[in-house]
């Protein structure tokens, strides 16, 4: 196991960290969002815990687990450890769907199969410095974390902002933003054309130059998906007119291996009581059957087109995605046509395929189904 605190934020491109809170004192309030003691212990390596290594059809990822305990104290002779105290870690580097990729959860592996997302918005929001605003279902906060007085001579307040994930870690990433008459907005699009100077130096007494009056910040700060708007900033806070970040709304799992191959027409996989066949294989998409075994019902559905377009966001475009998967009604079963398999989707009048079964799904939260006092948050 790696506790090293640093290493447990991970970014978007998938679900960053796992974290499973346990609540075992008897009242409120809860650890949720809080950041371990600077000077707490930290064992390197714990016996049980794995690092795993995997391949997928893009790449080896290495993943690892381990488990943190905050706000605890010793009392009456017992150790006492919050609300949401006691949490399960596991990393998922660069996971994504459609890449074959897994997850480390409580020691076994799990195929990675689907997701979905959702965009979380506060608008017109007053931050104090050192302050933050809860977003989303109020388990994550917008933190003004710093606020620094400009250089130059003269104060033009600088802020920076922090997201606070329900782990107690921070986003990757920090959000600067300044707002002054004194200063020219680069978000107008002023410097995107660069400006009209040859190459060479400059003095301020040459004809039309002002650069020693001119400062450049931005009233807007972005990664990613992420974005935050600052309509004013002051010493001693900041206006955000609008902040956006994307979160996991649910994963779906499984742990059984999936059916795969390139199937030719007419060729068939099976797998968990399902059979999936290709009925026909054009030059970028393929057209299959989904068959449940039991009850003898069946879905259909072309598969593609792969084009550059289509491809062109994927994995994380959710409704193009839904061009290259099959699902029965229940979502028991899901078929994907292999977009990143390394002999290419289709060949030879073939396509990969994967047939997953015995899938579940876990929410954002959701009670972790073999023991329900646990919880399950994406941690991103």
């Amino acid at each position: 196991m790696r506790m090293r605190w640093t290493s447990l934020s991970a970014g978007l491109a998938l679900w960053g960290l796992l974290t499973v809170p346990i609540c075992l004192a008897a009242d409120p309030p809860r650890a949720l969002m809080v950041s371990p003691a600077k000077d707490c212990a930290v064992v390197a390596d714990f016996a049980g815990f794995k690092d795993v290594k995997t391949d997928s059809h893009l790449r080896k990822i290495t993943l690892n687990e381990g488990l943190v305990i905050r706000g605890s104290k010793v009392e009456n002779g017992k150790v006492v450890i919050p609300a949401s105290g006691l949490y399960y870690t596991t990393r998922t580097p660069k996971s994504g769907v459609l890449q074959g990729d897994k997850v480390l959860i409580l020691g076994k592996l799990y195929h990675f199969v689907d997701q979905a997302s959702q965009l979380d918005v506060i608008k017109d929001v007053w931050v104090k410095k050192e302050a933050g605003v809860p977003f989303g279902d109020g388990t994550k906060k917008l933190e003004l974390s710093t606020m620094e007085m400009g250089a130059n001579g003269f104060p033009v307040p600088n802020a920076t902002f922090k997201i606070l994930k329900q782990s107690g870690n921070y986003y990757g990433v920090t959000f600067p933003v300044a707002k002054s008459d004194l200063l020219i907005d680069i978000t107008s699009g002023v410097l995107n054309q660069g400006t009209k100077r040859d190459p060479g130096t400059y003095h301020p007494s040459d004809p039309g130059q002002d650069f020693e009056t001119e400062f450049y910040a931005s009233s807007v700060a972005v990664s990613g998906q992420t974005y935050l708007v600052a309509s004013q900033v002051t010493p001693e806070g900041a206006q955000v007119r609008e902040f956006a970040t994307g979160a996991a709304r649910y994963i779906v799992l499984t742990e059984k291996d999936p059916a795969a191959g390139y199937l030719a027409p007419g060729e068939k996989l099976s797998g968990g009581g399902f059979t999936v066949e290709a009925t026909e294989v054009g030059p970028d998409y393929a057209q299959v059957k989904l068959t449940c075994d039991q009850s003898g019902q069946s879905w259909t559905k072309r598969l593609g087109p792969i084009t550059a377009e289509s491809i062109k966001y994927m994995p994380v475009d959710e409704q193009t995605r839904e061009r290259f998967v099959l699902r029965d009604a229940q979502s028991r079963a899901l078929v994907q046509i292999n977009l990143y398999q390394a002999d290419g989707p289709i060949k030879q009048g073939k396509v990969s395929l994967s047939l997953y079964h015995d899938l579940f799904s876990l929410g954002n939260p959701c009670p972790w189904e073999p023991d329900r006092r646990f919880v399950f948050r994406p941690d991103t």
